[in-house]
């Protein structure tokens, strides 16, 4: 029980409920006094003992019921699809092959003996170190290994044989393998949740950092904003701790030589020589049209978890009229300012020309040589005019432009996109379509107005 217990608190660290040491020391106690006799009164005592608040009571709960009650084989077999098949016969047309696994599954499953299946399948599991998966090439190696070891390539084999006397017995044959296959996977699938990643946050995470934001079904977006603090927050402690060192300065030898003269040399008062950090600001200009909508949701969210390293930052939005929602950002939780920028300024045909006399008009005055802006857009005006005249006047008077476009380099220029018109006056231009692009980008930018 004591090796059991210990891959439960596995089980429980994996669905984030902190267990320490000492908490799981006491699950040990706890299990020694009152016995595994009473399953019941086993998870309201460990529930006790390893959760502390309301929702690590929940996570308990359902961790408790996956790891000790979702075992293999939990479906039983379509008596429709076996009703018509001679269980003798068949069975004899199965130890033809001389193997014993496979004669015992097919035994098994005509009588609906699922304890039996699923003890097998826990022996053979407990073989393959099962509760040593820790990523998705381990589970498809463990289906493989564990379907081998229940019979399958003797099914195989059995199926493919040319014998008018097992014609009979194909449909049968067939879906017992469809059976096992689909109950293998399905109790693989569920050790791999429990084991590995039992919130589905590491498979989610691995999909939003490889995936195009356009892809990314809307009910995933609140989990992905939780990602994306994370992501910032990471981003924004290491450019903390460079933006101290860069604030100290380099060391002043010739300054630091002749203060400590009357040390005999020794190295008291050190001096640094100080450079003068001017002030500057960052004005972020989103597209929020259908197209780069979902884009736009994310940098907003990520930049705004590096508010605390980033200097001033100014938003707006924009489809058809641009506007500010900087106000918007501030007066409201992050996830609802960017959804009430989306709604209001997210309708209207797309006109970049318009857009762009809009931002000038507005800001005008407050741009200057230490000004960041930032574009995030796919260029694409409908036609209308693009107004590269006005990008031409807003370059002229900031430290630098960047241009974030959700398109493939190949489509730039293709139709109604403008991008490489645009691209004359900015200082970049990146592909910005998932979270590791973001991620790059804003390191660059907090480097680049550092």
């Amino acid at each position: 029980m004591d090796l059991t217990l210990t891959r439960f608190v596995h089980a429980l660290r994996s669905a984030e409920l902190p267990v320490s040491p000492a908490e799981t020391l006491d699950g040990f106690e706890v299990v020694q006094a009152i016995g595994i006799s009473d399953p019941q009164l086993l998870e309201d005592a460990l529930a006790l003992t390893l959760a502390k608040t309301r929702e690590e009571k929940e996570r308990f709960a359902l961790c408790f019921q996956k790891f000790f009650h979702q075992l293999a084989f939990a479906q039983p077999a379509k008596r429709s699809m076996l009703k018509d098949v001679s269980r003798e016969g068949l069975l004899a047309s199965v130890e033809t092959l001389q193997s014993q696994p496979l004669t015992r599954l097919v035994a098994d499953i005509f009588d609906g003996d699922r304890s039996s299946l699923a003890l097998r399948v826990q022996e053979e599991a407990g073989k393959l170190n099962l509760s040593g998966m820790r990523s998705l090439r381990d589970k498809s190696g463990i289906i493989a290994d564990l379907l081998r070891a229940l019979g399958s390539q003797e099914l195989e084999s059995l199926l493919s044989r040319d014998d008018d006397q097992l014609k009979a017995y194909l449909p049968a044959l067939r879906y017992l393998r469809q059976y096992l296959v689909e109950q293998v996977h399905d109790y693989v699938d569920s050790q791999y949740q429990l084991q590995v990643d039992a919130t589905g946050k590491r498979a989610l995470l691995e999909s939003a950092l490889k995936s195009n934001f356009a892809a990314l079904p809307p009910d995933y977006f609140a989990d992905v904003d939780r990602v994306v603090a994370k992501l910032a927050q990471r981003l924004a402690g290491q450019h903390r701790r460079r933006r101290k060192r860069a604030q100290r300065g380099v060391l002043d030898l010739k300054a630091t030589m002749r203060d400590n003269i009357a040390y005999d040399g020794a190295l008291f008062k050190l001096h640094w020589r100080r450079k003068r950090i001017e002030k500057s600001s960052v004005f972020v200009v989103c597209d929020v049209s259908n197209s780069v909508a979902a884009t736009a949701r994310f940098l907003l969210l990520f930049l705004h978890g590096l508010a605390d390293v980033l200097p001033e930052v100014r938003a707006f939005a924009f489809s058809n009229r641009l506007g500010e929602i900087t106000d918007l950002l501030r007066r409201h939780e992050v996830e609802r300012a960017v959804e009430e920028a989306l709604f209001d300024w997210g309708k209207g045909t797309t006109d970049y020309g318009r857009a762009l006399v809009d931002f000038r008009d507005l800001v005008h005055t407050d741009l200057d040589h230490r000004s960041t802006v930032v574009f995030l857009g796919d260029a694409r005006g409908n036609y209308f005019a693009p107004r590269t005249d006005v990008l031409k006047e807003i370059s002229a008077r900031v430290k630098q432009i960047f241009w974030l476009n959700p398109e493939s380099p190949e489509s730039w220029g293709e139709g109604d996109s403008e991008m490489k018109r645009y691209a004359a006056y900015c200082l970049r231009v990146d592909v910005c379509r998932d979270l590791q692009q973001i991620e790059r980008f804003a390191d660059r930018l907090l480097t680049a107005t550092r």
